[in-house]
């Protein structure tokens, strides 16, 4: 019996979809399957036509264009970036390989089909027809056909001899048109047609049809890569991480010319690969900038694989080829012209961290939940144990006195916990511990990561579960398409195992968690990037994976989709089609596992439930306590007392004026009415001050019953225009830590401002009407017209974290506060400076 034929269509997955295909472009709920309405342009959908009414579209462009015109395109084509166009090497070899895999394979398939077929015209749904009638040659080439009259709206009829007409195929519309595009792209990238990859990868760039994805987007250009196809680097180059952060260097060399004299040498590095690939410049020269064949052009996530004789004839092309030569030449240029030396470090993830301080607040975060996925299963187990980790240490120990950067490079890594110390050598115990911990979870299959950034250019997120039980989260770069396995592939070249040693690969989120979600483990892909290497007599065979699986939650499989709660400090996920997790009624878009993580994230969600897209808003903050315009003085919750033990700031002084600003602890009351107050300082001078020449610091802490503490200001609010102080960070950090959460680790905190900080955005122009005033720290931007605010918090910030000084525990909140309310209105970096880490481990 023949099976039953399926007559249902493919359709783009779910998860998959825009949100301008399942999402009202008016009130952002979720559309009925059936029930919408278009707009004129066709590009975005309405629940309704009131909704519609009520919120025009506003980049409406007006009806879909019926005439295809190849002069506009070419503008447009010519209009594109310099660096993402094609060389013109890179175009020639484009051309041919179109006319070998698609031209050609479409002919003769139009001719397999007969004299009429021939002689006849054919719309992009007729192609499409053929497309879905096989897998062969003919087929993949029919599918990037209709795929590309799709995505350009060529829906016309056309002859084999490639004119076309403009009539016919008008009415579909252009989110329909969309979606059949990305459709037909997929179908023949996922069969092997080099340049459907390519198409397919600038789909999820461009949000042609599909949810944009940047590392999806690249991981579709690498494959086009290495299958050999014609301008997939250059396309790749343009949309990777490794050459930004390379050039980066490039511009910090061109600012050291202007200070270093000749014979100085200068450090290059940063919290990134591309930092660890510089290191290895001297592998890079040798290899000529491009690496040895992989093992093929799919991840196969196999161990103890046999030695390859490389028989392929191109090699794989480096990512970010021209930035690491133009660095390196100009590292020469400046040695040979002015004297100047350079070398390279390797700093791990979170060493640095004002390197990233400066995407803080940039876009706010999805509105959706944030969907992970299984990575593929870890073949071998590489649980370390003290053994492998003395074998490293021993090896890593011959190389640490190297003259070569690239040899001293994993003694001398600079990470979070020594960056601070003045002895970056060593060996960091605190990074191997949690090494090991990763490492045992992939063993285990305790791991998930991120299909998605939640928060836009602040990295992926990774969750696992650790030897306790308990879930934890970390981010890590969005490095696809290549990007880690070039790392990986240069590392290898280099021939020593302790680079290619999971104990070190691990100790960095950056580079394992992008290895992982493509090959399942460090082995896997060392030995898909370097197949023409021994590895079981250079490390030793690799032992079988017999743990025990535990996944995150039951039924969790490579390759299953997850979708994690709607609260960003709850770590409780699903499966992507279960119905556990409830929608929040008004939007029906964000999910959330319980009403408490509903009601903990809802300070957040209801700036993004009410806010539209056709709609703005001024700053959210200031709408839940009034207009601080408002002339009318607020009513005081609290009295200003001078509590003995707190923290003052001195002034008004006339006699002794170089006391004026200065931070002192509250004494007794002396004889005369006056106060004895402490200075915050080595000296520790006691002076007898009149109160009237004290500022108290204005923070009160409310204790409630069964509940966490909350701190306000003198009028009872958390954020006050008035007082300018701001306690939303700090009061959902003490309401977090007193649910039991440990909110003492840095990502943790660096999340809570993160979530906070992106759902604030600055009025036009606010920016940069915040000027700095001479004289006054980088913490008091904007602040002239709140003459004691500003005097204390220049205070605040000048007494140094030493223990013997260190700030009281309200004077800390308080010093946070002002910066996190100057934080929306002033320079993104002003939002890295909140130091909320120190409030969280007094709390």
């Amino acid at each position: 019996m023949p099976p039953r034929r399926n007559n249902k269509k493919k359709k783009i997955k779910s998860r998959d979809r825009s949100a301008k295909a399942t999402c009202c472009q008016g009130c952002s709920k979720q559309l009925d399957k059936e029930n919408f309405v278009y707009c004129v342009c066709t590009q975005v959908r309405f629940c309704s036509s009131s909704c519609q009414e009520d919120h025009p579209h506003n980049g409406c462009t007006g009806p879909p264009q019926t005439e295809f015109n190849m002069g506009s395109m070419m503008r447009d084509l010519a209009q594109l970036p310099v660096e993402e166009r094609l060389s013109r090497e890179a175009y020639t070899d484009h051309s041919t390989e179109m006319t070998e895999t698609v031209h050609k394979p479409f002919k003769d398939y139009i001719v397999s089909k007969g004299r009429q077929a021939i002689n006849s015209t054919f719309t992009a749904s007729d192609v499409a027809k053929w497309a879905d009638e096989g897998n062969g040659p003919g087929n993949q080439a029919c599918a990037f056909i209709a795929g590309s009259r799709f995505r350009h709206r060529m829906l016309g009829e056309c002859r084999l001899d490639g004119s076309v007409s403009n009539s016919g195929g008008n009415d579909i519309p252009v989110l329909e048109s969309q979606e059949l595009a990305f459709k037909y792209f997929e179908k023949a990238a996922k069969l092997g047609h080099d340049i459907s990859m390519q198409s397919l990868g600038t789909c999820f760039d461009d949000g042609i049809g599909v949810k944009p994805n940047r590392r999806r987007c690249n991981q579709w250009l690498w494959k086009s890569v290495l299958h050999g196809s014609a301008g997939a680097i250059e396309l790749l180059a343009c949309r990777c991480l490794l050459p930004l952060e390379i050039r980066a260097n490039e511009g910090i060399m061109q600012q050291a010319v202007q200070s270093l004299q000749p014979g100085q040498l200068m450090q290059l590095g940063g919290p990134n690969l591309a930092a660890l690939l510089l290191v290895f410049h001297d592998i890079l020269r040798r290899e000529n900038f491009s690496l040895p064949p992989f093992a093929g052009n799919w991840a196969t996530g196999t161990v103890n694989n046999s030695v390859q004789q490389s028989r392929r004839r191109h090699r794989i092309p480096l990512i970010g080829e021209k930035d690491v030569k133009g660095v390196l030449e100009k590292i020469d240029f400046l040695r040979s012209q002015h004297g100047l030396d350079f070398t390279f470090a390797y700093l791990r993830r979170g060493a640095a961290k004002q390197a990233t301080a400066q995407t803080y607040g940039a876009v706010p975060r999805a509105k959706e939940n944030q969907i992970f996925f299984a990575p593929p299963f870890a073949s071998c187990d590489e649980r370390i144990t003290n053994g492998m980790i003395n074998k490293w240490h021993d090896q890593s120990m011959r190389l640490a006195y190297s003259e070569s950067d690239s040899k001293r490079c994993a003694y001398f890594t600079v990470c979070v916990h020594n960056e601070g110390s003045s002895d970056k050598g060593g060996f960091c115990s605190a990074c191997e511990a949690d090494a090991i911990e990763r490492l045992d979870a992939i063993a285990r299959g305790a791991v998930v990561l991120s299909l998605d950034e939640d928060l836009p250019h602040r990295g992926q997120a990774a969750i696992f579960r650790d030897k306790n039980g308990a879930l934890k989260i970390e981010t890590w770069k969005t490095y696809a398409g290549g990007e880690a396995e070039c790392v990986l592939a240069t590392l290898a070249a280099s021939g020593m195992p302790s680079y290619v040693s999971p104990i070190f690969i691990a100790q960095d989120p950056n580079f394992l968690w992008p290895i992982v979600a493509d090959h399942g483990s460090v082995r896997a892909a060392v030995e898909f990037v370097a197949p023409h290497m021994d590895w079981r007599e250079k490390i030793g065979v690799a032992k079988e994976n017999e743990q025990e699986q535990d996944p995150v939650i039951p039924g969790c499989r490579p390759g299953k989709f997850l979708r994690k709660c709607g609260n960003g400090f709850c770590n409780n996920l699903e499966h992507h089609r279960s119905e556990m997790f409830q929608y929040c009624s008004r939007c029906n878009r964000r999910k959330y596992c319980s009403a408490k993580c509903q009601r903990d994230d809802w300070p957040i969600h209801k700036l993004e439930c009410k806010v539209t897209s056709s709609e703005t808003e001024g700053n959210p903050r200031l709408d839940d306590s009034g207009d601080g315009s408002s002339n009318e003085a607020k009513p005081l919750k609290y009295e200003l007392k001078l509590e003995q033990g707190e923290d003052c700031v001195v002034h008004g002084l006339k006699g002794k004026p170089h006391y004026n600003g200065k931070v002192g602890v509250i004494g007794a009351a002396t004889e005369g009415g006056r106060i004895a107050v402490t200075l915050r300082y080595n000296d520790g001078n006691v002076l007898s001050i009149k109160p009237t020449n004290l500022y108290c610091i204005g923070v009160f802490c409310r204790k409630r019953k069964k509940k966490s503490r909350v701190f306000e200001c003198r009028h009872g609010l958390e954020v006050c225009p008035e007082c300018y102080l701001d306690f939303t960070t700090i009061n959902r950090l003490a309401k977090l830590k007193y649910d039991g959460q440990d909110m003492s680790s840095a990502a943790a905190i660096e999340q809570c401002e993160e979530i906070y900080f992106s759902s604030l955005s600055l009025r036009p122009g606010e920016e940069s009407s915040r000027t700095l005033d001479k004289g006054w720290p980088m913490e008091c931007i904007g602040m002239k017209e709140y003459q004691e605010q500003r005097f204390v918090l220049k205070a605040l910030v000048e007494v140094k974290d030493e223990s013997e000084q260190r700030l009281s525990f309200l004077a800390m909140v308080a010093k946070t506060a002002f910066i996190t309310y100057g934080g929306a209105f002033t320079d993104f970096v002003l939002r890295g400076c909140t130091k909320l880490g120190d409030v969280a481990q007094m709390l």
